[in-house]
Protein backbone atom coordinates (compact mmCIF):
# COMPACT_ATOMS: atom_id res chain seq x y z
CA UNK A 1 0.00 0.00 0.00
CA UNK A 2 1.46 3.30 -1.19
CA UNK A 3 2.12 5.45 1.63
CA UNK A 4 1.52 8.60 -0.32
CA UNK A 5 -2.39 8.58 -0.50
CA UNK A 6 -3.85 10.30 -3.50
CA UNK A 7 -7.06 12.64 -2.49
CA UNK A 8 -8.59 14.02 -5.83
CA UNK A 9 -11.09 16.93 -4.58
CA UNK A 10 -14.42 17.72 -6.97
CA UNK A 11 -14.31 21.58 -7.85
CA UNK A 12 -18.24 21.78 -6.64
CA UNK A 13 -18.18 25.83 -6.96
CA UNK A 14 -17.72 25.47 -10.95
CA UNK A 15 -19.85 22.57 -11.46
CA UNK A 16 -22.38 24.56 -10.05
CA UNK A 17 -21.18 28.00 -11.93
CA UNK A 18 -21.83 26.02 -15.63
CA UNK A 19 -25.28 26.76 -16.67
CA UNK A 20 -27.66 23.89 -16.32
CA UNK A 21 -29.70 22.48 -20.32
CA UNK A 22 -32.34 25.03 -21.43
CA UNK A 23 -31.95 27.54 -18.63
CA UNK A 24 -30.62 29.95 -21.79
CA UNK A 25 -33.28 29.57 -23.42
CA UNK A 26 -35.76 30.05 -19.62
CA UNK A 27 -33.82 33.45 -19.20
CA UNK A 28 -34.75 34.83 -23.09
CA UNK A 29 -38.06 34.02 -22.52
CA UNK A 30 -38.62 35.69 -18.85
CA UNK A 31 -36.86 38.57 -20.52
CA UNK A 32 -39.10 38.74 -23.26
CA UNK A 33 -42.20 37.99 -21.04
CA UNK A 34 -41.12 41.17 -19.16
CA UNK A 35 -40.63 43.23 -22.01
CA UNK A 36 -44.43 42.66 -23.34
CA UNK A 37 -45.71 43.15 -20.08
CA UNK A 38 -43.58 46.56 -20.06
CA UNK A 39 -45.32 47.14 -23.16
CA UNK A 40 -48.84 46.49 -22.03
CA UNK A 41 -48.70 48.61 -19.39
CA UNK A 42 -47.37 51.73 -21.38
CA UNK A 43 -49.74 51.28 -23.92
CA UNK A 44 -52.50 51.07 -20.58
CA UNK A 45 -51.02 54.37 -19.19
CA UNK A 46 -50.76 56.09 -22.69
CA UNK A 47 -54.61 55.24 -22.98
CA UNK A 48 -55.80 56.63 -19.97
CA UNK A 49 -54.60 60.16 -20.10
CA UNK A 50 -54.37 60.62 -24.16
CA UNK A 51 -58.11 60.19 -26.03
CA UNK A 52 -57.59 60.72 -29.32
CA UNK A 53 -59.11 63.94 -31.17
CA UNK A 54 -63.00 63.13 -32.78
CA UNK A 55 -63.02 61.98 -36.45
CA UNK A 56 -63.84 64.66 -39.07
CA UNK A 57 -67.16 64.65 -40.57
CA UNK A 58 -67.54 65.98 -43.87
CA UNK A 59 -70.63 67.89 -44.74
CA UNK A 60 -72.82 65.98 -47.44
CA UNK A 61 -72.44 68.03 -50.71
CA UNK A 62 -71.31 67.38 -54.31
CA UNK A 63 -68.33 64.69 -54.46
CA UNK A 64 -64.77 66.60 -54.34
CA UNK A 65 -62.54 66.24 -57.45
CA UNK A 66 -59.03 65.74 -57.43
CA UNK A 67 -56.87 67.01 -60.40
CA UNK A 68 -52.98 66.43 -60.69
CA UNK A 69 -51.42 70.05 -60.78
CA UNK A 70 -49.60 70.77 -64.22
CA UNK A 71 -46.19 69.38 -63.95
CA UNK A 72 -43.37 71.89 -63.20
CA UNK A 73 -46.20 73.43 -60.53
CA UNK A 74 -46.05 73.17 -56.91
CA UNK A 75 -49.59 71.36 -55.98
CA UNK A 76 -52.17 73.91 -54.09
CA UNK A 77 -52.53 73.87 -50.43
CA UNK A 78 -55.44 71.50 -49.61
CA UNK A 79 -58.06 73.96 -48.10
CA UNK A 80 -58.93 73.02 -44.59
CA UNK A 81 -61.47 70.35 -43.87
CA UNK A 82 -65.11 71.70 -42.70
CA UNK A 83 -66.23 69.88 -39.78
CA UNK A 84 -69.80 69.36 -39.32
CA UNK A 85 -71.29 69.56 -35.60
CA UNK A 86 -73.80 66.55 -34.53
CA UNK A 87 -76.34 67.97 -32.21
CA UNK A 88 -76.47 65.83 -28.91
CA UNK A 89 -80.17 65.77 -27.60
CA UNK A 90 -80.39 65.79 -24.04
CA UNK A 91 -82.27 63.08 -22.17
CA UNK A 92 -85.47 65.44 -21.24
CA UNK A 93 -85.16 66.14 -25.02
CA UNK A 94 -85.40 62.82 -26.09
CA UNK A 95 -88.60 61.60 -23.22
CA UNK A 96 -90.95 64.88 -24.36
CA UNK A 97 -92.46 62.92 -27.54
CA UNK A 98 -93.71 59.61 -26.48
CA UNK A 99 -97.18 60.02 -24.57
CA UNK A 100 -97.73 59.50 -20.93
CA UNK A 101 -97.59 56.06 -19.50
CA UNK A 102 -100.80 56.59 -18.00
CA UNK A 103 -102.57 57.51 -21.29
CA UNK A 104 -101.12 54.58 -23.04
CA UNK A 105 -102.52 52.33 -20.30
CA UNK A 106 -105.84 54.19 -20.81
CA UNK A 107 -106.30 53.57 -24.53
CA UNK A 108 -105.58 50.44 -24.58
CA UNK A 109 -107.88 49.63 -21.69
CA UNK A 110 -110.96 51.87 -23.74
CA UNK A 111 -109.69 49.87 -26.78
CA UNK A 112 -109.71 46.47 -25.30
CA UNK A 113 -113.61 47.45 -23.54
CA UNK A 114 -114.99 48.61 -26.49
CA UNK A 115 -114.03 45.22 -27.80
CA UNK A 116 -115.83 43.11 -25.45
CA UNK A 117 -118.88 45.77 -24.85
CA UNK A 118 -120.44 45.63 -28.31
CA UNK A 119 -119.67 41.90 -29.07
CA UNK A 120 -122.52 39.71 -28.16
CA UNK A 121 -122.00 35.95 -29.05
CA UNK A 122 -122.58 32.82 -27.56
CA UNK A 123 -120.15 32.92 -24.92
CA UNK A 124 -120.94 30.62 -22.22
CA UNK A 125 -120.09 33.36 -19.47
CA UNK A 126 -122.31 35.92 -20.87
CA UNK A 127 -121.28 39.52 -20.03
CA UNK A 128 -119.57 38.04 -16.62
CA UNK A 129 -116.44 39.88 -18.43
CA UNK A 130 -117.79 43.20 -19.12
CA UNK A 131 -119.40 43.09 -15.61
CA UNK A 132 -116.37 42.51 -14.25
CA UNK A 133 -114.55 45.64 -15.87
CA UNK A 134 -116.69 48.07 -14.40
CA UNK A 135 -117.20 48.65 -10.19
CA UNK A 136 -119.00 46.44 -8.25
CA UNK A 137 -121.62 48.08 -7.29
CA UNK A 138 -122.33 49.46 -10.28
CA UNK A 139 -126.00 48.42 -11.24
CA UNK A 140 -125.42 47.67 -14.77
CA UNK A 141 -128.47 47.08 -16.69
CA UNK A 142 -129.31 43.76 -19.04
CA UNK A 143 -126.50 43.26 -21.91
CA UNK A 144 -127.39 41.47 -25.20
CA UNK A 145 -124.46 39.14 -24.10
CA UNK A 146 -127.07 37.35 -22.05
CA UNK A 147 -129.58 36.99 -24.27
CA UNK A 148 -130.01 34.77 -27.67
CA UNK A 149 -130.68 37.70 -30.11
CA UNK A 150 -128.38 39.34 -32.40
CA UNK A 151 -124.55 38.42 -33.01
CA UNK A 152 -122.34 41.14 -33.53
CA UNK A 153 -118.51 41.01 -33.92
CA UNK A 154 -115.92 44.13 -32.92
CA UNK A 155 -114.22 44.20 -36.27
CA UNK A 156 -111.49 47.09 -34.91
CA UNK A 157 -111.61 49.64 -32.13
CA UNK A 158 -109.18 52.74 -32.19
CA UNK A 159 -109.00 55.68 -30.03
CA UNK A 160 -108.61 58.94 -31.60
CA UNK A 161 -108.72 61.25 -28.55
CA UNK A 162 -107.33 61.36 -25.36
CA UNK A 163 -108.36 64.05 -22.17
CA UNK A 164 -107.51 63.95 -18.96
CA UNK A 165 -110.71 63.68 -16.83
CA UNK A 166 -109.24 64.05 -13.01
CA UNK A 167 -106.62 62.58 -11.00
CA UNK A 168 -105.40 59.72 -13.01
CA UNK A 169 -108.85 59.82 -15.18
CA UNK A 170 -108.92 60.31 -18.47
CA UNK A 171 -111.84 60.56 -20.87
CA UNK A 172 -110.86 58.12 -24.48
CA UNK A 173 -112.69 58.59 -27.47
CA UNK A 174 -113.24 54.87 -28.84
CA UNK A 175 -114.28 54.90 -33.22
CA UNK A 176 -115.12 51.27 -33.55
CA UNK A 177 -117.08 48.93 -36.00
CA UNK A 178 -119.23 45.56 -35.79
CA UNK A 179 -120.49 42.84 -37.87
CA UNK A 180 -123.48 42.03 -36.64
CA UNK A 181 -126.32 39.21 -37.79
CA UNK A 182 -129.75 39.07 -36.78
CA UNK A 183 -130.85 35.18 -35.22
CA UNK A 184 -132.18 34.15 -38.43
CA UNK A 185 -129.86 36.44 -40.85
CA UNK A 186 -126.42 37.22 -43.14
CA UNK A 187 -123.95 39.19 -41.57
CA UNK A 188 -123.77 43.10 -42.36
CA UNK A 189 -120.62 45.50 -41.77
CA UNK A 190 -122.25 48.61 -39.02
CA UNK A 191 -121.47 51.68 -39.68
CA UNK A 192 -118.62 53.27 -37.81
CA UNK A 193 -119.73 54.37 -34.55
CA UNK A 194 -117.82 56.30 -31.88
CA UNK A 195 -118.07 55.96 -28.18
CA UNK A 196 -116.35 57.56 -24.45
CA UNK A 197 -114.56 55.35 -21.93
CA UNK A 198 -113.83 57.06 -19.11
CA UNK A 199 -110.49 55.04 -17.53
CA UNK A 200 -108.77 55.30 -14.13
CA UNK A 201 -104.91 54.57 -14.40
CA UNK A 202 -103.63 53.93 -10.61
CA UNK A 203 -100.19 51.87 -9.64
CA UNK A 204 -102.73 48.53 -10.32
CA UNK A 205 -103.31 49.50 -13.59
CA UNK A 206 -106.17 50.39 -15.32
CA UNK A 207 -110.00 49.91 -14.70
CA UNK A 208 -113.02 51.53 -16.77
CA UNK A 209 -114.86 53.20 -14.22
CA UNK A 210 -118.25 54.23 -15.95
CA UNK A 211 -120.65 52.45 -19.28
CA UNK A 212 -119.69 53.58 -22.99
CA UNK A 213 -120.87 57.32 -23.21
CA UNK A 214 -122.07 57.99 -26.98
CA UNK A 215 -119.70 60.35 -28.90
CA UNK A 216 -119.59 61.85 -32.59
CA UNK A 217 -116.85 61.28 -35.02
CA UNK A 218 -113.93 63.08 -35.80
CA UNK A 219 -114.66 65.24 -39.04
CA UNK A 220 -111.77 65.71 -41.32
CA UNK A 221 -111.08 68.59 -43.63
CA UNK A 222 -112.74 68.48 -46.79
CA UNK A 223 -110.47 66.88 -49.60
CA UNK A 224 -109.78 68.60 -52.62
CA UNK A 225 -111.13 67.56 -56.48
CA UNK A 226 -108.76 65.04 -58.40
CA UNK A 227 -106.84 65.62 -61.37
CA UNK A 228 -108.93 65.58 -64.20
CA UNK A 229 -108.22 63.11 -67.34
CA UNK A 230 -105.62 64.42 -69.42
CA UNK A 231 -105.35 61.76 -72.27
CA UNK A 232 -103.16 58.96 -72.59
CA UNK A 233 -99.70 58.17 -70.95
CA UNK A 234 -96.94 57.00 -72.61
CA UNK A 235 -96.15 53.57 -72.84
CA UNK A 236 -93.23 53.73 -70.63
CA UNK A 237 -95.90 54.81 -67.84
CA UNK A 238 -98.31 52.33 -68.73
CA UNK A 239 -95.97 49.23 -68.40
CA UNK A 240 -94.45 50.77 -65.25
CA UNK A 241 -98.19 51.14 -63.87
CA UNK A 242 -98.80 47.47 -64.80
CA UNK A 243 -95.90 45.89 -63.26
CA UNK A 244 -96.49 47.85 -60.19
CA UNK A 245 -100.37 46.50 -59.61
CA UNK A 246 -99.17 42.90 -60.61
CA UNK A 247 -97.66 42.53 -57.36
CA UNK A 248 -101.05 43.33 -55.57
CA UNK A 249 -103.35 41.44 -58.22
CA UNK A 250 -103.46 39.75 -61.69
CA UNK A 251 -105.50 41.17 -64.78
CA UNK A 252 -104.36 45.09 -64.19
CA UNK A 253 -106.74 47.43 -66.34
CA UNK A 254 -105.79 51.46 -66.70
CA UNK A 255 -109.26 52.91 -66.20
CA UNK A 256 -107.71 56.40 -66.52
CA UNK A 257 -104.73 58.89 -66.60
CA UNK A 258 -104.35 62.39 -65.41
CA UNK A 259 -101.25 64.39 -66.18
CA UNK A 260 -99.81 65.76 -62.59
CA UNK A 261 -96.30 67.57 -61.22
CA UNK A 262 -94.58 64.10 -60.24
CA UNK A 263 -95.75 62.63 -63.79
CA UNK A 264 -98.72 60.49 -64.21
CA UNK A 265 -101.44 59.45 -61.57
CA UNK A 266 -102.87 56.37 -63.26
CA UNK A 267 -106.35 55.12 -62.04
CA UNK A 268 -105.83 51.24 -62.40
CA UNK A 269 -108.32 48.11 -61.67
CA UNK A 270 -106.88 44.49 -60.61
CA UNK A 271 -108.38 41.43 -59.78
CA UNK A 272 -107.94 39.61 -56.13
CA UNK A 273 -107.75 35.82 -55.66
CA UNK A 274 -111.98 35.67 -55.78
CA UNK A 275 -112.49 37.61 -58.84
CA UNK A 276 -113.41 41.09 -57.37
CA UNK A 277 -111.84 44.11 -59.02
CA UNK A 278 -110.50 46.98 -57.13
CA UNK A 279 -110.00 50.45 -58.52
CA UNK A 280 -106.46 51.43 -57.38
CA UNK A 281 -104.42 54.37 -58.13
CA UNK A 282 -100.20 55.13 -58.30
CA UNK A 283 -98.45 58.33 -59.36
CA UNK A 284 -95.95 57.19 -61.90
CA UNK A 285 -92.80 59.19 -62.64
CA UNK A 286 -91.17 60.00 -66.14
Amino acid sequence: MDENETVESVPWSELLDETEPGQDLRRIAYLVAGLLGAVVLGAVVARAWWSPSAPTVIAPGNPIAIDSPPSGEEPAAAPEATTSTLTLYSEADLMADPPDPGERSAIVRAEWFVTDYFTADYEPTGSADIRAALPGAAAVPDLPQDGRGGISYVEWARAFRVDEAGDGAYLVGIAFRALAAPPDGAFIRLPVRAVEVLVDVGMDGASVLDLPRPTALPVGPEPGPWPEPSGDPPQSVVDLAAARASVWGSEPRIVSAASVAEGWRVVITVADDVGNRWPLSMVVGL
